[in-house]
């Protein structure tokens, strides 16, 4: 899935600088089943997966992907998408909600040679940010504190990937279908 999107966007690679990601979930054609013992009856859910992309704010194009299990949190996944989408592009910004707030994040983005947009969770409160020196945390930190109105310019960029997400879900609606029973799809 990967090297068909990088070569698929590639010849966007000189148009998109800016990026958003997220993740989503989408239903399969599988069903678990256990017995609830506290209700004396066996029970059964759907099984669904997690899509987090990297994607165009300009174009909307996704640019990385990867397929968890529903429950997996999508801080992890944040490496990895910024990895493969500079594979491809200049990255020169990538937007996120407070699900990929950490320092490990931050640098990553960092490390890709962009600027990290993702606004910090209501526990942070800056005292660990002044001993450390100022890396890449406590550079945004102090961003989002004193120049709030311009972060969230550039944080709300990551609404398109809702867009994105929008657009796939209408298209290919929200389940997926496979030939195998394993996850990777």
């Amino acid at each position: 899935l990967q090297k068909l999107i990088q070569f698929s966007v590639s010849p966007l690679s000189s148009v998109e600088t800016n990026f958003a990601v997220d993740s989503s979930g989408f239903s399969t054609c599988r069903f678990a089943r256990w017995f609830d013992y506290k209700y004396g009856k066996e029970r059964t859910h759907r099984v669904w997966l997690k899509a987090h992309i990297s994607s165009g704010v300009k174009t909307n194009i996704v640019a990385g992907c990867e397929i968890t299990e529903g429950e997996a949190n999508d801080s992890p996944s944040l490496p990895r998408l910024v990895e493969e989408t500079a594979k491809t592009f200049r990255v020169g910004e990538v937007s996120g909600d407070k699900a990929y707030s950490s320092k490990q994040n931050l640098q990553a983005i960092e490390d890709v040679g962009a600027v990290p947009y993702i606004p910090f969770k209501s526990n942070v409160s800056g005292r660990r940010v002044r001993g450390n020196g100022l890396g890449i945390w406590g550079r945004m930190y102090h961003y989002f504190l004193y120049k709030h109105d311009e972060f969230l310019e550039h944080y709300h960029k990551r609404s398109n990937a809702e867009t994105v997400f929008h657009s796939l879900k209408t298209m290919f609606r929200d389940y997926l279908r496979s030939k195998e029973n394993n996850d990777t799809v």
